[in-house]
Parts: C-alpha cells; structure tokens; sequence
C-alpha cells in the first residue's frame, strides 16, 4: 500500500491519461469521456478522494461510480490502477508525449502511431522534416511546421492552470476566509483578479483584526494538502487539487495600494509608477509618497489611490498596460464594463443529442432557472444526420410551451469544411432560429477563407471560436482576424466569445477590436451540460478585459432585436 495517500490532482492525472491512452486504442467515446468527466469532478472534490474512497465513500458523490471508486482505490493502495498499467503496456511510452505537442490531439497521434509506424519522438522530428506527415488526411505543412516548432524549443515549465479551474477554488477560499471572526477585508488579487485565461499561485489579499489567526485558519482547512508557509501575516498553501494559494494579511490604512500593487499586471504597475515620478511621487506597495513634501498617501480603497493619481478607476480586468492608464487620465475608459448579469441568453449550447450530457428540456430548464429569457440548442451538425435535426426540431418544438417563459430556439452547429462549404444544407438551415459555423479540424487549411466563405450563407448567424485554439493543448489556427472583422462586418455575421474554459476564443485583444469595429460579439457558453451553462461568466470576464460594453454583446439584447 502507498505510503502515503495521493493527491486529488495526481488521481485525476492517471484517469486524464488513461483516457487519453483508450482514445489512442480507438476506445468507445462514451468510455472516455466518462474517465474524463471522473477527472475533473475529483479535481474539484474538496476532500481527499483516496480517503473517501478507502471508506467506500467516493461513489457518493455524483458522476462516481463502483467502478471508478475501485480504481481510486487501486491507486490508493499500490500507485496506479490496473487498467492504467495495462494501457501503457501496449502503447510505445513516447508515443503519449506526442499529445503534449500543440495540435496533436489523441486521434492524430494515433494516427500517426499506427497509419505512419511512428513511435518516438526522433521518428515523429524524421517523420515531419521528410513531410510524412501531410500524407495524413487533415494534416499539412502548418502541422509540420508547428510539430517541428514545439520539438526545437526549450522544455517550457509546468502549464498554467485554467482560470475555469481555478477561479472556482480561490473564490470559494475567498468566501471561507471572509466567514472568520478576524477577518476584516478579503479579496482575492494577482493575475486571476484580471481574469487572465491561466493563473498560477492564487493570491489574496486580506486585513484582520488577529492577522496570526486567519493565517492558522487557512492552513487548517480540509481540503488543504500541503503547508509550503505559514507565519503570522503570511500562508500559502497547496490543495488536494494542486492549486497553491498565497495568502497576506496586511495593514487595514493601506488596503488599497497593496491590493493595487499585488492584482497588478507588472507592466500596469510599471507604467503607473513611471508616470508618477514625472509628476514628482513615489508609488510603492505601501503608499504614494509626494517626493518634494516627503507626506505619504496610503488608503484602503484602490478607488481612493486612482484619483489621488488623476485617474477614472481601472476595474482589474484592465490593468495589463493596454491604453487604460491614458484613457483614466482623461476619462475615456468604458463608463462601465459588461457584466454576467446583463446577458439574456445563451446561443450556443450542447445536449445528448450530440455530445452533450443532458436533453433538452433539462438545458432549458437551467437556463430558465438562471433567468435567461432564450436559449440556443446548437448540437453539432455531423451528429444529426439521418433526420436527426428534424427529429430534434420536433422535440423542441414540442417543449417550447413547457418552459416558458424561456424561448426555446431550434439552432445547429455546422462543421466548415476544407472548401467553405457546410455539412448542412440550405433547406435545412433555412428552418434553424440560429446557425453557429465553426472550424474544427484541418486548421493549417486556410482558415480564414473557409470561415470568411462560410459568413457568406445568409444562414450563418455566428462564427464559433474562430481560431479554433486550446489553451495549453493546440495553438490558435493561423487566422487573419482583421479579415474575419471586415467580412463580419459587411455579412452581419457576429463573431464568438466561446467561454469554455480552454478556448476562451475571441482573446480579449481581438473581441476588442471587433467590438470597435461595430461587429456583433456574442458571449456564449457552449454548454455540454447543465452545470457547463455558468461558463459564460469567463467569457465575460473575457469581453470585459477586451473593454466591451453591454451595448457591444449582442446576447444582451432581447431576442426580437437578434433574430435573424
């Protein structure tokens, strides 16, 4: 038996690659993604899910089985489950590298393994310089460009976590942490307080009226793992999930400039400070210091600090050194960002009638129950083949009275193909409320002329996560966004948000300037589940970080406004 129990976030490592190698075997979808649903629900399990399941406790929580509790246990008692141990027996150990590389998803590189005899990482850099691997189907010069690219580089350090997997975790830190007796002011700061699309350490930012407590508290949670600090205005931490969290109890006078100095961004801070010594002050962490008088101001509001400065207030999501600070100094910033609550809709979403995890009536009565007033069923095109878009228009149809007063709208992802053209037909498209057209494989295939051609069908109302990247996994396709913004523009197409967390897809940068340029940005979900529907508050984190207003997010409007 294991020495010691593991982590949460090394049990979800090993159902993350055992799916990863039964994807490479060609394994049933439905096995896989059951393996990697089991891993991010433990990753999100607060308590030890070794120990809970040595108990025979782990299958209570839902979405864990008898089965995957065994496994759990398997890993508990001697390191690896069975099944696991199997797998990398029968796949070449190097060959589960090549899914490290960006672009190389588990169905390429079983392709590669098994269509090209490739089987280590020289043979893939051989494979790729002799232009073996465009003789794969979906496969180009641009892939072996990139894998080329990725082998030559340095080895990067650890990824950084998904603000979708962390955010979660720190807020709830957040809430705990403000529920003490001592506590006083609790905030979370750092890159997650901008929503930047991955974090690393979590930090926060708090006053307290027994500092030494509330540092002894946070060590003493349940879900805490490891104590990396511990002293009497400082912790950090790390949780069953890996996630390490930096924790400074600081002077209630100056609040405001340590929470200013700790969210950040370097550069932001950097450009603040320059300009204050032009102007004869001192800006640190502690306060700002009139350099002439040698008086120190110090605040508890970073509101407070901004206009002491000569600044319009900078929300967070803001500070990256972008223009704000010129546009605070004479009031040109956004007199107020988007946010969650404004949007009434969802249009794009996911049910089992694709790849989804719930029906529809069920997305619909989640979407109701978050006071949205319509939601998009947009289930991929390729999975509804053989009437099955009918079929599902006649199911929808008939729940339409059953969940208002939610509007229900019949809609459909289609796939662009490598010429432009849709796996729909007109007819077809012609009787669907709303129409997402997304790329999704052949990314090196010119990118930008396939999605620009396909906003030339009056039927296509949005573009779906127009580069097509994965955070961590697969670079953004080598698309011309200025093109994508011009032909937005003269079509009406709008242009997405997609808020999954590992797409985040228009960056912030570009939602900005499609929203300048007058194109509809829509913030959407793509939920493929009930609980997947609150990703959409990323995605408006993301549009705020791109300065949108309410007015610039088409899915603020009432539907009449949208419809096409």
């Amino acid at each position: 038996m294991a020495t010691t129990l593991p982590r949460n976030a090394d049990v979800a490592d090993q159902f993350e690659l055992l799916a990863d190698l039964l994807e490479l075997e060609g394994t049933d979808m439905f096995q896989v993604l059951a393996y990697r649903r089991a891993a991010s629900l433990i990753r999100e399990t607060p308590r030890p899910i070794a120990e809970l399941a040595l108990a025979g406790r782990a299958k209570e929580l839902p979405g864990i089985g008898a089965t995957i509790e065994g496994k759990i246990v398997q890993i508990a008692e001697v390191g690896e489950m069975e099944a696991l141990t199997k797998r990398k027996q029968r796949v070449p150990p190097e060959v589960v590298s090549f899914m490290r590389l960006p672009g190389l998803g588990p169905k390429t590189v079983r392709r590669i393994w098994q269509e090209l005899g490739v089987t280590t990482v020289d043979e893939l850099r051989r494979a790729a310089e002799l232009e073996q691997l465009r003789t794969l189907r979906g496969l180009g010069a641009k892939t072996e460009e990139n894998v080329l690219r990725a082998l030559a580089a340095k080895p990067a350090g650890p990824p950084r976590t998904l603000l979708g997997a962390a955010l979660p975790a720190l807020l709830a830190v957040v809430a705990v942490l403000r529920d003490h007796p001592a506590a006083e002011l609790v905030c979370e700061a750092g890159s997650a307080r901008r929503r930047r699309e991955t974090v690393r350490d979590l930090d926060i930012i708090a006053t307290a009226s027994d500092p030494k407590a509330l540092t002894a508290y946070l060590t003493q949670l349940e879900w805490v793992a490891e104590v990396s600090a511990h002293g009497p205005t400082k912790a950090t931490v790390v949780s069953q999930n890996g996630l390490r969290f930096d924790l400074r109890v600081v002077p209630p006078h100056s609040y405001g400039n340590l929470l200013q100095h700790f969210t950040g961004s370097k550069h932001h801070n950097v450009a603040l400070r320059e300009d204050a010594v032009r102007r004869g002050l001192s800006v640190s962490e502690y306060g700002v210091q009139d350099v002439e008088t040698r008086e120190v101001f110090q605040t508890r509001s970073e509101e407070e600090l901004y206009a002491y400065l000569g600044y319009q207030f900078i929300p967070p999501e803001l500070r990256e050194n972008r223009g704000e600070l010129e546009a605070a100094r004479r009031g040109g910033l956004p007199a107020r960002l988007v946010e969650h609550g404004d949007l009434r809709g969802d249009l794009h979403t996911h049910t089992n009638w694709s790849d989804g995890r719930n029906t529809v009536e069920e997305m619909a009565v989640a979407a109701r129950e978050r006071g949205y007033e319509y939601l998009a069923i947009c289930d991929h095109a390729q999975r509804l083949r053989g009437g099955g878009l009918e079929r599902q228009a006649a199911e929808i149809e008939a729940l339409r009275e059953r969940v208002e007063p939610l509007r229900l709208l019949r809609g459909v992802e289609v796939n662009v193909r490598a010429d432009g053209s849709l796996d729909v037909s007109d007819d077809e498209l012609a009787g669907c409320d709303w129409v997402v057209a997304s790329v999704h494989s052949g990314f090196d295939r010119d990118p930008t002329g396939r999605i620009v051609a396909a906003m030339q069908n009056p039927h296509v109302d949005c573009i779906g996560h127009p580069t097509g990247r994965k955070i961590n996994r697969r670079e953004p396709a080598d698309v011309d966004v200025t093109r994508l913004i011009e032909s937005a523009l003269a079509t009406g197409t709008a242009l997405e948000i997609n808020s999954q967390p590992d797409r985040l897809d228009l960056i912030d940068a570009h939602a900005r300037a499609a929203a300048e340029a007058g194109v509809r940005v829509v913030v959407n979900s793509d939920g493929h589940g009930i609980e997947t529907l609150q990703y959409v508050e990323l995605g408006i984190a993301q549009a705020r970080r791109g300065w949108l207003t309410a007015d610039q997010v088409l899915n603020t409007r009432p539907w009449p406004e949208i419809a096409p």
